[in-house]
């Protein structure tokens, strides 16, 4: 088994655990009921959670393009381009 495939193996189990706790605890009893003192519920939190994750993880990759952006530089103009080639289409 290579290296890659153990690290897939890895990828696959940890996704399939995050998965089944995931479904358990949006599927819960409320917490309130285990915890009195505890007013949310454990579906609120299955839900609450990876929301705030997708915005978070959609916002750094906005920022993360933005970045990029800002910071390349512009690319040539197609004229420079076709006069240098054109220069070294006549050197041959």
């Amino acid at each position: 088994m290579g290296k890659d495939q153990l690290y897939g193996g890895l990828i696959f189990l940890v996704s399939l655990i995050i998965t089944i706790v995931y479904i358990a605890a949006f599927f819960a009893k409320p917490i309130s009921a285990i915890f009195p003192a505890w007013p949310a519920s454990l579906a609120w939190w299955a839900i609450a959670i990876p929301i705030f994750l997708l915005v978070l993880a959609v916002s750094i990759i906005a920022m993360w393009i933005g970045w990029t952006m800002l910071t390349t530089p512009p690319p040539a103009p197609i004229e420079d381009i076709e006069a240098e080639s054109a220069d070294e289409e006549s050197k041959d």
